[in-house]
This record gives structure tokens, C-alpha cells and sequence, in this order.
């Protein structure tokens, strides 16, 4: 009996050592977030000032042994009450995906049309297009279930696929995939062609890949820009696209910190590099974002794609051939974020965790704020399911008519 007690004891010891030492190590991550998201984010005081009330009155609810997930959670549902973008904080494994282009998908990317899932694009040496999945295939369901976009592009399982007038299925398991997309210059009869420019990243818009450009546009009398899918990216990148469209140095907008003490302002010189990019918004109120001198310009007609996906600096080259070039802006409403988010390491809620505030808004040369409107659309054009099965691309078919 003694034994058994003392057995008891070592145990009851060992609990108690574990607590005191997880409580005395808990460091509660909220009041950081709190604190940190209203010195920097760019909203006005006062709206920042209730929020941070609110803030704080929530952290009251996590003890040291909250999981790691859950707080993430709960911080971002917070976030959200400032209904703004680019305002989230993140996992070690979302901070990789979105930093190294890595993420658990299949590499279908579809659409509804005509109430049909069509696959409309498929990255090349993913698991759907290794298993011989093919852009223009029907997906009828996923593990039995009605699909969606998000589901096609994430679940692993059975896809029912119709093609034309068969029907296959496919065992599909999501993997980590590295995106290895780039830009793509397509020519078409009667001097037309198709940019598609998957996102604004530094390395695709580098002093050789832009003199690549100038020669492909050389006899092109038509252009279609296809920024579909387009989250963004890098300033200078865009920046340096629209300097081959825009044929003189021009001002397309402002960068604006409005809690910023000083008054001052730069122009975001042509340097790719983030860290330069940063240096300047972090001494400013207002960075001029304006194009660059360039030996050759495209001066022909110009169509701009854009979509639900379409976001950032994206938005921002669409609005700016917009205003500009009069291209006209057609496809569905595009997702309305435009502000700088500057990034932070978390290491109170864990190793990895990063969170995302955005201290600066964009204004368009013509005033236009991006954030929270989307671009100005001229057209909203539709899918035709004949066409995407057909692998004939209905929204660069109705840009070009």
C-alpha cells in the first residue's frame, strides 16, 4: 500500500513540476498581435483604438494549454473584425506554401460552367496531370460528392470524369507541388496574341526576360493580357510590364501610409529586390509608383482578363491600362486587394508563425482605391462549356471578337 502511495506521489510531483513549467514558459501571444497590429496597420485611430479593446478582452481566453491551431484561429477571426486584406497570421506550413510556391493540391484549376466543373488548366507533373486528367475534362464528382473549385484543387480521393461521351475515374492523391509556372506569350492569326502572366514575381520580369517581351510584341497588333488567376506579386515587376505598354514614364498611383508621421514621399526606384522595395515604404507616407523609361513600347490595341482570383499588383496593371491605354477590363469582378502587407515572425504562438499586416493603401492615378472595390470592369463575360471542352478558351475567343 505504502509502495502504491508513493508511486502516487512521484506522479502527483511530476504533474505539478509540468504545469508550474508550462505556465511559467506560456507567454500569451494576443497582447503581442494586439499590440503590433495597432502600431502598424494603416486604418485610422479610432476604429484601431476599439478594435485593440476588443483585442485584448479576448485574450483572456487562452491558458497555456490552447492548441497552437486553435489560437491561429481564433486570432484571425479576430482580424477579420478589421475587414481588410492582407491582415492574417500563419502556420510554419501556409508561410512555405506561400513563400516557396509549395502546397498539398492536385494541380487541377476549373471552373464552373454552364453549373459543370470544367478543368481549365492543369500544372504540368502534378498528380492529376500525371494520372491523365486533361484540360477541357468534366469532373462529375469527388469521392461520390458534388465538386467545387477549392475541393478539385486540394481533396485527394476518386474523380469521376466525364469526356466527352465517356466516363472515367481516376484515383487522385494531393501532394506537395512546386508551382514551376511563368509567363506565356501565345501568337495568333492576325497579329493577335495572349500574355499570360500567372503572377508578378521578381524573377520573371528581369532585365533579360523584359527585352525577351519587347521583341515577341514587335508585330503584334492585338493583345490580349490575361492577368486570370493572378494574386500579385512584386511592385517593380508590374511596374515594368506596364513600362512596355505605357510608353512614356507616367504616375499610376500612390503607395499611402496614412498613420505615418512624417509627411514625405519617394519614387519606388526600378529595383526588383523586396527588401529595397520595403526600405522606401518603411521611410515614407507616400511612395509614387511610376513607370520606367523603355527603348521599345507596344503602342497596339490592348485587352485586359481579370477574375475573382485576380488581386494586388495585378489589379493594380489592370486599373493602370485601364486609365492609360483605355484597354477595356473584361471577365468577372476581380477580388479587391490591394495593400502592402509587411510580414512579422510570431514566435510567441510558434516556431514559424508569421502574420501579415498591411500598412499602406494603393490610389490610382485617377483615385480609384482598389481595396475592397476590385478594378472598374467593362464586361463581364461567361464561359461557353462546348468551347472549354474543346479546349477553346471562350474569354480570350469574345476579348479578340
Amino acid at each position: 500500500m505504502s509502495r502504491l502511495l508513493a508511486i502516487l506521489l512521484a506522479i502527483s510531483c511530476a504533474f505539478a513540476a509540468y504545469h508550474i513549467t508550462v505556465q511559467r514558459g506560456f507567454v500569451n501571444p494576443y497582447p503581442v498581435v494586439c499590440d503590433l497590429v495597432a502600431e502598424k496597420i494603416f486604418l485610422e485611430d479610432e476604429q484601431v483604438r476599439k478594435w485593440k479593446r476588443t483585442c485584448h478582452r479576448r485574450s483572456r481566453l487562452v491558458t497555456p494549454y490552447s492548441p497552437k491551431k486553435l489560437v491561429i484561429k481564433d486570432i484571425n477571426n479576430v482580424l477579420g473584425l478589421l475587414n481588410v486584406s492582407h491582415l492574417e497570421v500563419y502556420d510554419s506550413s501556409e508561410v512555405k506554401s506561400i513563400w516557396r510556391g509549395e502546397a498539398l493540391e492536385t494541380g487541377i484549376e476549373s471552373e464552373f460552367v454552364d453549373s459543370e466543373l470544367v478543368i481549365f488548366k492543369l500544372h504540368p507533373k502534378s498528380p492529376a496531370a500525371m494520372q491523365g486528367l486533361r484540360k477541357g475534362d468534366v469532373i462529375k464528382s469527388i469521392n461520390g460528392d458534388q465538386p467545387n473549385p477549392w475541393e478539385a484543387q486540394t481533396e485527394s480521393g476518386t474523380y469521376t470524369i466525364e469526356r466527352g461521351k465517356e466516363t472515367h475515374t481516376f484515383d487522385i492523391k494531393a501532394t506537395n507541388i512546386i508551382r514551376s509556372e511563368s509567363v506565356t506569350f501565345e501568337k495568333l492569326k492576325n497579329n493577335a496574341a495572349v500574355i499570360q502572366i500567372p503572377s508578378f514575381r521578381a524573377d520573371f520580369f528581369k532585365d533579360e526576360k523584359i527585352k525577351e517581351l519587347e521583341i515577341k510584341l514587335k508585330d503584334v497588333r492585338r493583345l490580349v493580357v490575361d492577368l486570370r488567376g493572378n494574386v500579385g506579386g512584386n511592385f517593380v515587376a508590374g511596374l515594368r510590364f506596364l513600362s512596355l505598354i505605357i510608353c512614356t514614364p507616367e504616375e499610376v498611383g500612390r503607395l499611402i501610409k496614412p498613420r505615418f508621421a512624417k509627411n514625405n514621399s519617394a519614387e519606388l526606384p526600378n529595383d526588383l529586390r523586396d527588401e529595397k522595395q520595403l526600405e522606401i515604404l518603411d521611410q515614407h507616407r507616400e511612395v509614387i509608383l511610376k513607370t520606367f523609361k523603355q527603348n521599345e513600347c507596344y503602342r497596339g490595341d490592348v485587352r485586359v482578363l481579370v477574375d475573382g482570383k485576380t488581386s494586388s499588383v495585378a489589379e493594380l496593371v489592370a486599373q493602370a491600362l485601364k486609365e492609360f491605354r483605355k484597354a477595356p477590363l473584361l471577365g468577372s469582378p476581380s477580388r479587391g486587394q490591394l495593400l502592402v502587407g509587411v510580414w512579422y515572425p510570431l514566435s510567441e504562438v510558434g516556431p514559424g508563425v508569421e502574420i501579415s499586416i498591411p500598412e499602406a493603401l494603393y490610389l490610382s492615378q485617377k483615385k480609384h482605391r482598389i481595396e475592397g472595390n476590385g478594378v472598374e470592369l467593362d464586361r463581364v463575360l461567361y464561359y461557353n462549356l462546348s468551347e472549354m471542352q474543346a479546349g477553346i478558351d471562350s474569354w480570350v475567343k469574345k476579348a479578340l471578337d
